[in-house]
């Protein structure tokens, strides 16, 4: 069970990584990528709130993990935001 959530961690790695890296070019994709990259990116953010209100029942490190789901949200909506904000094109010469 180990090496299929090792797999699909990979897997989700590298379509970030290749996301971001299209969505960075002057390709016809890069706005299809942008978007793409910050639904994933606020899906997995969606995902922490999930998991901070989960993390209210009682158990021996709850704390721990309502202060990983509160970091994972706010790094992972900052991340959805901020590659979804236009930025001025640099002008080459």
């Amino acid at each position: 069970m180990a090496i299929i959530l090792l797999i699909f961690i990979g897997i989700l790695i590298t379509l970030l990584v290749s996301l971001s890296i299209v969505s960075r070019s002057d390709s016809a994709a890069a706005p299809f990528a942008k978007v793409l990259l910050s639904l994933i990116l606020g899906l997995m953010a969606l995902f922490c709130i999930y998991g901070f209100l989960a993390s209210f029942e009682p158990g021996e490190d709850a704390l721990a993990f309502k202060i990983g789901y509160g970091i994972g949200f706010f790094v992972l909506s900052s991340l959805a935001v901020w590659t979804l904000v236009a930025r001025k094109s640099s002008s080459r010469n």
